[in-house]
C-alpha cells in the first residue's frame, strides 16, 4: 500500500522535524554552554569598575574566566539520557523517511520511537536542571530539539492511526461490497 501525496508530505515533515531535533541535540551535547553564571563578589549589583568572574559549564567541563584550564565535570546521567533519546529520534526519522516509499507495519512503531525519544531527552534535561540552571545556548538547543521531537510525534501518530483505520476498512471487505471509503476528516456525508 502506498501513501497518498498529502500523507507522503506529512511523513516527510515528521522526518525532517526529527532530523532537526537530532542536529540540535548533537550541537547541545557537543558544546559547553549549558549554564552561564556571573560572580560579582559580595555585592549583587555590578558597577562599571567592578570585575566579575564568568563561569560556564556543560556536560563535560566547568570553566571560569581568568583561571587556567577547565575542570572536568561529566554529567553522566544527563548525557546518556539525551544521547539515547537522540538515537531513538534518529531511528524514528530514518523510519519516517523510509515510510514515504514503502508502507509497512513499521508505521505503528514510529510514534513510539518519537515518544521514547522525547521522554528520554526531557528526562535528561530535568536531570541537569535539578542541579544547575539552564540559561545558556546549549541547554536551549536541547530544548529546541525536544520541541522538534514533540512536533514530529503527533504527525507520525496521525499518519499511523489514519492508515490503520483505512487498512481495517479494506481488510473487513467493505470496499469489495460496494461501500465507499469515507476519510476520517469528513462528517460521513
Amino acid at each position: 500500500m502506498t501513501l497518498d501525496p498529502f500523507f507522503r508530505r506529512m511523513t516527510m515533515i515528521a522526518g525532517i522535524f526529527a532530523f532537526i531535533g537530532v542536529v540540535l541535540g548533537v550541537v547541545a551535547l557537543a558544546t559547553n554552554y549549558w549554564t552561564m553564571e556571573t560572580d560579582f563578589g559580595s555585592r549583587m549589583v555590578m558597577t562599571e569598575n567592578q570585575n566579575g568572574t564568568m563561569q560556564w559549564n556543560g556536560l563535560f567541563y566547568r570553566c571560569m574566566s581568568g583561571e587556567g584550564p577547565c575542570m572536568t565535570m561529566f554529567w553522566r546521567t544527563t548525557f546518556i539520557l539525551c544521547l539515547m533519546g537522540m538515537i531513538f529520534l534518529l531511528v524514528g526519522g530514518i523510519f519516517s523517511m523510509w515510510e514515504m516509499f514503502q508502507t509497512s507495519d513499521r508505521r505503528f512503531f514510529i510514534p513510539m520511537l518519537y515518544f521514547v525519544a522525547v521522554v528520554m531527552m526531557t528526562a535528561g534535561l530535568f536531570d541537569y536542571g535539578s542541579w544547575q540552571r539552564m540559561n545558556s545556548h546549549s541547554s536551549r538547543c536541547m530544548m529546541a530539539g525536544i520541541v522538534f521531537g514533540y512536533a514530529a510525534l503527533p504527525i507520525a501518530a496521525f499518519i499511523a492511526g489514519r492508515y490503520s483505520a483505512y487498512d481495517r476498512y479494506i481488510n473487513n471487505g467493505h470496499a469489495h461490497n460496494g461501500q465507499k471509503y469515507v476519510p476520517a476528516s469528513t462528517n460521513g456525508n
